[in-house]
């Protein structure tokens, strides 16, 4: 049976939400998880949980698209650890709702770049240290809006439909040499990521961040000779 004991697993985002309960579940499977994230409390307390269920648990409060932070964040874990055996990729945001027509193009620009430019810089920092060991994994997780087009959302669809491109990309030049790329596409997750108001879809039907969680824990378990390279992800009824 495959294993995660004695890895080390870098997850952005992972203060709340599906990054944190991918770090909780990572570390029941025996990896040390090193969180990043902007918000220093959410983090603690993340972090405390893991480590009261027994696990081992780092954390750097960082803003992914941040090079310089990111940079930092990164050294300071392999100063702890020594090494990066799993990248997730899970930090996003939604801050450009509406149709185009009527978008505001700073809100606009900041969603695709604030989503797309933490993909790369994080992939970029860690990439070279999982190469250099020959051997690694990176889940980037990403959105069915990557794949399927939905009104009002054209700032993230678009980024994560780059993220998407990214992926295919990476896989393609790193595969070879023993670090395997893999995206999740999510339908509509319970986070707080939908935030409140009107039009937001029932959230009793949404998928719920421990379940996607454990579908990334699961595709970082499939054994070495096979790869799920993309895996959508939607609720029981669909797209909600």
């Amino acid at each position: 049976m495959e294993t995660l004991a004695g890895q080390v697993a870098l997850i952005t985002g992972g203060g709340r939400g599906i990054g944190a309960e991918t770090g909780k579940q990572l570390a029941q499977q025996g990896a040390t998880v090193v969180l990043v994230a902007r918000t220093q409390a959410q983090l603690e307390a993340t972090a405390a949980q893991i480590r009261d269920a027994g696990g081992k648990a780092h954390w750097f409060a960082a803003d992914v698209s941040d090079e310089s932070a990111m940079r930092e964040a990164v050294q300071g874990a392999l100063g702890i650890t020594g090494n990066l055996d799993i990248l997730v990729n899970n930090a996003g945001f939604i801050q450009s709702v509406g149709p185009i027509e009527s978008s505001d193009p700073a809100e606009w620009w900041r969603t695709l770049e604030g989503n797309l430019k933490g993909l790369y810089l994080t992939t970029r920092l860690v990439l070279p240290h999982m190469l250099e060991q020959g051997r690694g994994q990176i889940v980037n997780v990403l959105s069915v809006a990557g794949a399927r087009a939905f009104a009002g959302l054209s700032a993230y669809s678009c980024a994560k439909a780059a993220g998407l491109m990214f992926t295919r990309i990476l896989a393609k030049e790193v595969r070879k040499r023993g670090v395997r790329v893999m995206a999740i596409l999510p339908g509509a997750v319970d986070t707080a990521i939908w935030g409140e108001g009107e039009g937001i879809p029932d959230r009793e039907k949404m998928i719920r961040p421990e379940t996607v969680a454990q579908i990334i824990t699961q595709m970082l378990l499939t054994p070495a000779d096979a790869a799920i390279d993309e895996l959508l992800v939607l609720p029981q009824e669909g797209i909600l």
